[in-house]
């Protein structure tokens, strides 16, 4: 009950903001800025949701940031260097990703690590390997280059949604990016498999309770390194889809982007006690950030003051789900 009113909390707040920017921000409410908004906070939502894995099975993915980086430089490397076509170089830069997802969860599971030292020890880890890896750095001449192969700039596409209605007449509707398109094919797949599947079940059990879930035969440790897996794998989704964007790949690619997803999941009412939540609401929570921070700009607000807003935004949503698992956990007591 409580998480299903937070979930309605969230899209009225979303709709409330929405407003109010457009109200009072300049060309807020306009087919470019909801473009920008679209093609830009697509992919942080994608990631919202692959952050959103390792949090319900109690654990976080501080490396997914660089995890994008690694993935986007060596989709880099494989087409610029070794002349590896689009679509055989896409599939290994995901696969990269996904593995160094599931490494994170091996060190987690195997070698006993909290979740925050493992991660924070990959981000580091993982952000060294873009530079040692990196084709602007080992061939200067690169750093000028941008990727032409059509596999991957086609990835980069508008849809004029207007003139598919007939409307492009009477009124300018934004065009919809293909990035969006694939955040509703992730979407729809993860909430299949948080709520349709066996696995889904497992891991909300391992995350609300570890011990019980071993007791219950569940294999505690495949489940957490699946977790993983699964958040490294749309790490690799969004390294091909910024490399599409800019047609290169830069040792900066992902910085920051870990604390932005965690953010989005948690506000989106994904629990950081584990066990809870699902695929819609790290979605509505990115682009509820994105719509803050862009409205925002357009007012003219500083970007230092942007960020002690995302802070506080973020310090909020962890008060909100530590004071609603206080309030599940007294109703349980009670109940018992």
């Amino acid at each position: 009950m409580f998480r299903r009113s937070q979930g309605f909390a969230l899209l009225y707040l979303f709709a409330v903001l929405f407003a109010l920017f457009s109200i009072f921000a300049h060309s807020f409410f306009s087919a470019s800025n909801i473009e920008d908004i679209l093609a830009g906070y697509s992919f942080m939502a994608i990631l919202a949701v692959g952050q959103a894995f390792p949090i319900i099975a109690r654990g976080l993915d501080l490396s997914i940031g660089s995890n994008v980086g690694l993935g986007a430089m060596v989709l880099f490397d494989l087409n610029m260097v070794f002349q590896l076509p689009g679509y055989a170089a896409i599939p290994v830069a995901i696969a990269t990703c996904a593995v160094a997802g599931a490494l994170n969860g091996l060190l987690v599971t195997q070698f006993r690590l909290q979740p925050f030292v493992a991660t924070l020890a990959t981000l580091a880890a993982y952000r060294g390997g873009v530079y040692a890896i990196s084709g602007r750095q080992l061939y200067p001449e690169l750093a000028t280059q941008s990727i032409r192969d059509p596999w991957i700039i086609s990835l980069e596409t508008y849809f004029d949604i207007g003139r598919w209605l007939g409307l492009a007449r009477l009124v300018k509707l934004p065009s919809i990016p293909l990035s969006f398109f694939i955040l509703l094919i992730v979407t729809i797949a993860a909430q299949i498999v948080l709520n349709r599947t066996r696995f889904g079940l497992d891991l909300k059990t391992v995350g609300g309770n570890p011990e019980a879930a071993h007791l219950a035969g569940i294999s505690v440790k495949r489940i957490q390194v699946a977790a993983y897996s699964l958040s490294g794998l749309c790490a690799g989704l969004v390294a091909v889809i910024l490399v599409a964007r800019f047609t290169t790949a830069t040792e900066a690619t992902g910085t920051g982007m870990e604390l932005t997803t965690i953010a989005a999941a948690v506000i989106g009412g994904v629990s950081l006690q584990g066990g809870v939540g699902n695929a819609f609401g790290p979605i509505l929570g990115a682009f509820l950030l994105g719509v803050i921070l862009v409205g925002l700009t357009l007012m003219g607000i500083s970007q230092f003051v942007q960020q002690i807003l995302t802070g506080l935004i973020l310090l909020s949503a962890v008060w909100y789900d530590h004071t609603t698992w206080e309030r599940q956990q007294t109703v349980a007591v009670r109940g018992a």
